[in-house]
């Protein structure tokens, strides 16, 4: 991959070929990666390492760092009491849950 700057945030990167280009402001690339999985993808790490950052922390998102995994398993999880004691809603007791229409035919799919 060869990186070149546009500007101080936005980055070619040129592999195979194609032309991907980065936003390290708005953590976009146009491969669709970045924005997807909110961690960096290949072309924006190798315009982070081109400018020699190792850690990659600052563009990943929140829910991917350590601290708030932990902070997730903080409140504790109440336990539900056994079924005979629940106290369930006429409107809900009496709501029936229908089957989909659509039965799937077995064996693979025909190619159109």
């Amino acid at each position: 991959m060869t990186v070149k700057p546009a500007s101080e945030y936005h980055y070619s990167i040129y592999e195979y070929g194609r032309i991907y280009v980065v936003d390290l402001d708005a953590n976009k690339c146009n491969c669709c990666r970045f924005q997807i999985d909110e961690i960096p993808c290949l072309h924006a790490i190798a315009v982070l390492k081109s400018k020699h950052i190792t850690k990659f922390c600052p563009w990943c998102f929140d829910y991917y760092k350590s601290a708030i995994l932990v902070k997730t398993y903080e409140v504790p999880v109440v336990p539900m009491p056994d079924k005979k004691d629940w106290h369930v809603l006429k409107c809900v007791e009496e709501e029936k849950s229908i089957p989909p229409k659509y039965k799937r035919p077995p064996g693979r799919p025909k190619k159109e």
